[in-house]
């Protein structure tokens, strides 16, 4: 199967998990993703979506994106470190 009809299953999945789920389920459900796929970028929406869900009155608005860019740069530094 091409992986984008996957990619776009997993998007919509991943959509109404994260709004039934509580937020560190959908973490690591993030987590999951992040690491399955090669670059997986819908991950920086789902970072929008936890900061127009879950987010209070911080000084700082943006913790769930910045949560999740810290996320996806770990892994990614990590992935490259494991495959050469």
């Amino acid at each position: 199967m091409h992986p984008v009809p996957i990619r776009i299953l997993a998007f919509v999945a991943t959509f109404i998990l994260v709004l039934i789920l509580p937020w560190y389920l959908s973490l690591l459900l993030l987590t999951g993703l992040v690491i399955y796929f090669p670059l997986y970028l819908e991950v920086l929406f789902f970072g929008l979506l936890f900061d127009a869900l879950y987010s209070v009155k911080y000084d700082f608005p943006y913790t769930g994106l910045t949560v999740v860019i810290v996320l996806l740069l770990v892994i990614m530094f990590i992935k490259t470190q494991i495959r050469r």
